[in-house]
């Protein structure tokens, strides 16, 4: 027989155990809910993530708000500005200047807005003219935004990257589009549709320059005042009449590097060169022509009796820019930045044809010229 005394205490002990398990559970719910918020609050407002200072894209573009002394950050998480400090090495000498920003690899794109703004930051105390590769991870679009930015009169010769994948060419086809209606060309100089497309042998020349007339009518019936040229690139070698035929201006890569000659005669041999083959094509048809690539690598294997050094690099530099700078020739070096992503995928030589390295510091001991 059950005691009912018992029976009655039994219950109450329950009771106010059940009560104990619903305060402990309780706090212990909103000390959690606490953590997590402290962590949310963390990632949005203080690494730079996606948050009120930062857009969906990657950018980190705020909104102007007083709460955030920075509105754009590298890639990884350093906050850049918008103030250029005058570096005392470089000189604005070059015509022109090739540029890829740095982790800007389609389809993986970790580069920022704020990583070209550093980048151009640079570029404009060595030139006022850009060439660029292509249309992905938005190196056209930041590029044009980190120029308006900073308020730099640059402007900037965008390519239309062309392969044999049909895919691809439509995609930066629409994007270099999107890039017009937004910004329109008063900071374009031309467009390159390819890059070497007849070296690499990937399509039909006339499929190339089928797509460099349809590029020409479709910025044409735009109705801009400003008269964009319209043209592909390749070496120099490559350049004959048909390929003069198709393009408004004959554009040429030229590496002295790769035709096996000591550093010192590289100047010499370049301009021999553009006389004898894309300069003589071009004078025949009474058109501009423009080296789109010369430069000199720094790292990797030999090439006959080029040797691919930093003193090399300077003997080029020193024979090369003042005089083509005084033949008025129109060239675009050879590179900005080393580009790791080449190395890795092919060889230390390709990787290594910038004046900078991958974070913007100019080689050691590279000096600029005196042009005047």
């Amino acid at each position: 027989m059950v005691d009912p005394n018992a029976s009655e205490w039994l219950k109450s002990q329950q009771k106010s155990s059940r009560r104990h398990r619903i305060i402990v559970l309780t706090i212990g719910i909103l000390i959690l809910l606490g953590i997590l918020g402290g962590v949310v609050y963390f990632i949005k407002f203080k690494s730079g993530g996606t948050g009120p200072d930062s857009n969906s894209n990657g950018s980190n573009v705020g909104t102007g708000n007083n709460s955030s002394p920075n509105k754009y950050f590298t890639w990884d998480k350093k906050p850049v500005n918008l103030t250029i400090v005058p570096n005392p090495n470089l000189k604005n000498i070059l015509y022109g200047i090739n540029y890829g920003p740095v982790n800007a690899s389609y389809p993986w794109c970790t580069n920022t807005l704020g990583d070209v703004i550093e980048d151009i930051k640079i570029v404009s105390q060595i030139t006022n003219r850009i060439r660029l590769y292509g249309m992905d991870c938005h190196a056209v679009e930041w590029t044009l935004e980190a120029i308006n930015l900073l308020k730099l009169n640059i402007t900037i010769v965008p390519t239309i990257w062309v392969d044999n994948n049909d895919t691809t060419y439509q995609r930066q086809y629409d994007d270099f589009f999107d890039v017009v209606n937004k910004y329109g060309v008063d900071k374009i100089d031309g467009v390159s549709v390819g890059n070497e497309v007849l070296f690499r042998k990937e399509i039909d020349p006339k499929v190339l320059y089928q797509r460099i007339a349809d590029v020409r009518k479709k910025i044409n019936s735009m109705g801009f005042k400003k008269t964009i040229p319209v043209f592909t690139s390749d070496l120099g070698s490559n350049v004959d009449q048909a390929f003069t035929d198709a393009v408004d201006q004959v554009w040429a890569n030229i590496h002295p590097y790769f035709g096996g000659l000591d550093s010192k005669y590289a100047a010499d041999w370049s301009f021999k060169f553009i006389d004898e083959n894309n300069g003589y094509y071009a004078k025949k048809a009474n058109k501009d022509s423009v080296i789109s690539e010369i430069g000199w690598p720094t790292a990797g294997d030999p090439h006959g009796e080029a040797i691919a050094s930093i003193p090399d690099l300077q003997n080029f530099l020193n024979t090369f820019i003042c005089a083509a700078n005084t033949k008025q020739v129109k060239y675009y070096y050879f590179e900005t930045l080393d580009a790791p992503w080449k190395t890795a995928r092919w060889t230390l030589l390709e990787g290594s044809w910038g004046l900078f390295s991958p974070e913007g510091v100019l080689k050691p001991t590279i000096t600029f010229p005196n042009c005047n």
